[in-house]
């Protein structure tokens, strides 16, 4: 059984960088606490400080599958998503 990589990487609005970190790592630690997340991981792109990027490690796709299922699992990311200009999300099997 393999895992699944998720990679977002957010165009961040000016000036609200460090908000949308907070936002970020906020959403991530909860996610942390699910069965099935491995690692959630967020940093700042070396030399574009308008960037920040979460990468993501689930167990399989049936972690993933309850997760989205969450209760406010899409408030989650309208509030994380509402600072960000666009948004890049890669996914694959590890």
């Amino acid at each position: 059984m393999s895992g699944i990589a998720i990679i977002v990487e957010y165009d961040v609005k000016p000036g609200c960088l460090e908000e949308q970190a907070k936002r970020v790592r906020a959403s991530a630690a909860k996610c942390l606490q699910e069965d099935g997340c491995l690692r959630m991981e967020v940093f700042v792109r070396e030399g574009q400080e308008n960037k920040l990027v979460l990468s993501e490690l689930w167990r399989d796709e049936a972690a993933l599958v309850v997760h989205r299922n969450q209760p406010g699992h899409a408030k989650d990311h309208e509030h994380v998503d509402e600072l960000c200009t666009d948004k890049q999300v890669l996914r694959g099997s590890v």
